[in-house]
């Protein structure tokens, strides 16, 4: 069976007791969370703590996965282009030197 996402964050922190340490409450509020969930509070703390991504902490409130910058670049740059912006020069003022 596979972990769930808390006890991953917990196994990531080392223990129940570190995550506590870590989100500043009681072992018991961890404990409580096995139950009840991960408060909202604490999810980006725990995501940047433990590496564990906050959509699969709280599926009810981050629904999907945040794209990377790196991911919306590539997603956006057509295929075969630079991606840097394009000048067009052929189109001058007319009368103006």
């Amino acid at each position: 069976m596979n972990p769930s996402p808390l006890e991953r964050a917990i196994a990531a922190a080392g223990s129940a007791v570190a995550l506590a340490k870590l989100a500043g409450v009681t072992p018991m509020a961890v404990s409580y969370w096995k139950v009840r969930g991960v408060p909202a509070r604490h999810v980006v703390l725990i995501e940047s703590a433990t590496g564990v991504h906050r959509h699969d902490l709280r599926p009810d409130l981050y629904p999907e996965a945040a794209p990377t910058l790196s991911q919306i670049m590539t997603d956006t740059t057509p295929h075969g282009q630079s991606g840097k912006p394009s000048v067009n020069t052929s189109s001058t003022l007319r009368g103006h030197p």
